[in-house]
């Protein structure tokens, strides 16, 4: 995401937090960012866009500081500092979140609230994998049940953090709700059959590829904008923004393995360049198709990031 997008997203998240996402309108924001309303439909097409995203933005800073390595030492002790920097993360936007609750915002359309659907299960099969990382064997047959006791737990203990006034301690919040964990896993009995299998959750582990396919679809489409917007232009420069679309096409979606950041950076500065409006806003839409389908594929650079 460029810089001048994730300032525009930041005040915007400040802005909701103070007023309500429902009592705040265009004209306020676009007073606050100190532009026009001309410029804010460059950058969103509605407040709902904006809205969502705004989620997206705060959902992958959550997910970067909770998923991150968690550095030295036993997995149980990188575990709990995960716990520490989701629960930081908290704390540092409640009252972002308490606006979120309030105000119901995964209710304003289906498409943010499928995104906030498909994070929730994100989430859970994160806490899968992490506690089969920690626990073993030991938690093996159960980790369905431990994940989803561990989610309800820890999604409890956060509505509480993020409505109290007092500061919390992170850490010690983090290594209560662990050892907690820990009894949860020792409870169940030798041979005693699971509640949750694999089965009965493949809808929801499924998410994640059925939202691929989508913003795969989505991609297609933002390049088929961007070969419509090069229809304006002389014969000679058409052709040669075509071949260069279909190359960043094929780089970003023809291959089995993530693009080549050179590549397709170098294709895309060779877009910008050809000084024609309309060619840039189908590429502006088409970067941000990008980063989504980076995000989703779990790429770690962003090297479509507009320069």
């Amino acid at each position: 995401m460029d810089e001048r997008r994730a300032q525009f997203i930041e005040a915007a998240m400040k802005l909701f937090a103070e007023k309500g996402y429902h009592e705040t309108s265009i004209q306020d924001l676009v007073e606050a960012w100190g532009i026009s309303k001309g410029a804010f439909y460059h950058h969103f097409a509605s407040k709902e866009e904006l809205l969502l995203s705004v989620l997206r933005y705060y959902s992958e800073k959550m997910v970067a500081d909770f998923m991150a390595d968690g550095g030295e030492g036993t997995e149980k002790e990188r575990f709990v500092r995960q716990l520490a920097a989701h629960f930081s993360h908290i704390r540092e936007y409640k009252d972002f979140l308490r606006m979120m609750m309030s105000e119901q915002l995964p209710k304003v359309n289906p498409e943010v609230e499928r995104y906030m659907f498909r994070q929730h299960g994100r989430l859970f099969l994160w806490y899968c994998t992490r506690l089969a990382e920690v626990y073993g064997e030991e938690v093996g047959p159960y980790v369905y049940d431990v994940a989803m006791m561990t989610n309800g737990i820890i999604r409890q203990y956060l509505f509480y953090f993020f409505f109290r006034e007092e500061a919390f301690d992170a850490d010690a919040a983090a290594r209560f709700l662990v050892r907690r964990i820990d009894a949860i896993v020792a409870s169940f009995a030798a041979g005693e059959r699971p509640l949750l299998t694999e089965e009965a959750l493949v809808p929801w582990i499924e998410l994640e590829e059925r939202e691929r396919k989508r913003q795969r679809e989505r991609l297609v489409s933002a390049f088929a904008a961007v070969r419509e917007a090069a229809n304006g232009l002389d014969p000679k420069q058409a052709n040669d923004v075509l071949e260069a679309v279909a190359a960043l096409e094929e780089e970003v979606l023809g291959r089995n393995e993530p693009p080549r950041a050179y590549i397709v950076e170098a294709l895309l500065l060779y877009l910008r360049h050809q000084q024609a409006p309309r060619l840039a806003s189908a590429l502006d839409a088409l970067s941000q198709e990008m980063e989504a389908y980076q995000r989703l594929n779990g790429w770690e650079r962003e090297p479509w990031k507009k320069r």
